[in-house]
């Protein structure tokens, strides 16, 4: 385990926030500590497993960016598979319309690709090369799949150790940045890799909305330990501003949402028993009120696509 200071300030005296558990551990009874760092507000996590001990807290039998790889699936894997599938599409065409239009000149580089899928989709919409299309994926498995299945030059390094070069004309990180320990240098090669007229499309939970304050500890997306950082589009910025980029526009992601809710429910039927319809319609109830203030106001939307592009030179 590692003590961490804040990646946005540097402050190592963090205060403490809030204690939650580990949602796929069987039992939810070893908690972890999130702290706030008083100059910056971001909330993270501290202590925290290092970089050789996290991979162990990520079961890709549980874990669902995963389950593309698992031979066994419950039936609520099939369904969760069944409605990504439905929203590929539209994250393909965030991604797309974030910028320039895409063709098949354009370079892009997902961090955290898990097996493949939406890389595949931009690089078949737009007849991108299999060539210009990388990915970076730590677990194995998954990387192994999306080389497989789809062709993609999927590799197992973290991004932020890469000899990369050049101008990309998209850098997604589609859940991703939450997780990496060295997030600082990561933002320093998203930076020097970004294109003049490219974007970052950066996807993240937010900690300042509706469902987090409605649920509190026991909101799915603090997903401690694999979530090393909670951003608001405030603290998010201000990390973003000490690499040269700047948020240029945001907006909600529906669907997680209502996953959110959903998840959240069961984390409550897990510790304090109780119907699992009762949970399902409360969590759908709660889904659609939190849509509807993400509506009326980004900024309490349950997960947030930022556009993100330079606001200076790069390195």
């Amino acid at each position: 385990m590692e003590r961490s200071g804040s990646p946005v300030t540097g402050n190592t005296s963090p205060h403490p926030f809030m204690k939650v558990s580990d949602r796929l551990s069987p039992s939810g009874s070893t908690e972890w500590q999130l702290v706030r760092d008083p100059e910056s507000e971001l909330i993270y996590l501290s202590p925290r497993p290092d970089e050789t001990e996290i991979n162990t807290y990520y079961p890709s039998a549980f874990y669902d960016p995963h389950l593309s790889i698992t031979s066994t699936r419950t039936f609520r894997d099939k369904l969760y598979l069944a409605f990504r599938n439905t929203v590929l599409k539209k994250k393909a065409s965030l991604i797309e319309n974030s910028s320039h239009p895409l063709s098949f000149r354009s370079k892009i580089i997902e961090v955290g690709c898990s097996s493949g899928e939406l890389l595949n989709m931009l690089r078949r919409r737009n007849d991108i090369p299999p060539e210009n299309c990388l990915g970076f994926e730590k677990n194995r498995r998954s990387a192994s799949h999306a080389r497989k299945i789809f062709n993609l030059d999927v590799q197992t390094a973290d991004f932020c150790d890469s000899s990369l070069s050049g101008a990309y004309d998209r850098i997604i990180f589609w859940h991703t940045l939450e997780h990496i320990h060295r997030i600082n240098e990561t933002l320093d090669k998203a930076a020097q890799c970004l294109g003049p007229n490219g974007a970052m499309v950066v996807t993240l939970p937010n900690a300042g909305s509706l469902d987090a304050t409605l649920y509190g500890k026991h909101w799915t997306a603090w997903d401690a330990p694999r979530h090393l950082y909670h951003f608001t589009p405030a603290t998010l910025g201000k990390l973003l501003n000490k690499h040269g980029l700047q948020i240029t526009s945001m907006r909600p992601f529906t669907p997680d949402t209502f996953y959110n809710a959903i998840y959240s429910e069961k984390n409550i039927l897990r510790e304090n028993g109780g119907s699992d319809l009762m949970h399902l319609a409360r969590g759908v109830m709660r889904g659609i009120q939190g849509m509807a203030a993400g509506v009326r106001n980004n900024e309490l939307s349950s997960t947030l696509v930022y556009i993100v592009n330079r606001s200076r030179p790069a390195p």
